[in-house]
């Protein structure tokens, strides 16, 4: 009977998507602050101002939509594609009346990232939905000809990797 409890609690774990099983956990108590409510403001037209940095954000990584980022799937590219995207997005008419988003470099992404919150490292009343999953700079690793910068949202971790391997995308444009 245990034995088959036990068969049966490995079954749901394998088929269970790791992110339904793992909330965002945050402690707000231990560790300031790096990414607080306060800093952004968040607009109806699916953006968000850091007035801090003075940088428009897209409320959802591309392939996601929704008030809270809760329609579609991520689109997942690597970085050449990455690299590409936003020029292609804003000659298709860009967002929010805006046609000059851009892949952010890694300073900017990783300005994003809340050190008190993993799973993901990001503030989710701000961004909501926000995936745990690593998302492209524009920012080329100077020391690996083939490495490009990422920040890893589940924990929130700014590193770099291997252009060729997939990863998320998020938007973003200076304030004029």
């Amino acid at each position: 009977m245990i034995t088959a409890a036990r068969n049966t609690f490995l079954l749901l774990l394998l088929a269970t998507p790791l992110q339904a099983l793992c909330a965002q956990q945050c402690k707000p108590g231990q560790i300031i602050a790096t990414a607080p409510a306060a800093r952004f403001e968040q607009r109806d037209d699916g953006t968000v101002i850091d007035k801090k940095l003075g940088l428009m954000w897209r409320t959802c990584v591309e392939g996601m939509s929704g008030k809270n980022c809760e329609d579609g799937e991520a689109l997942t590219l690597n970085w050449a594609g990455a690299l590409a995207y936003a020029p292609t997005f804003n000659r298709e008419g860009g967002f929010a009346g805006h046609q000059d988003w851009r892949l952010p470099n890694i300073r900017e992404l990783s300005s994003l990232v809340e050190l008190q919150c993993t799973a993901p490292a990001i503030n989710t009343a701000v961004f909501p939905n926000a995936t745990s999953a690593g998302v492209w700079s524009s920012s080329p690793a100077k020391f690996h000809m083939h490495y490009s910068w990422y920040v890893d949202f589940d924990s929130g971790a700014f590193t770099y990797g291997e252009r060729t391997q997939l990863k998320a995308l998020r938007l973003v444009r200076d304030i004029q």
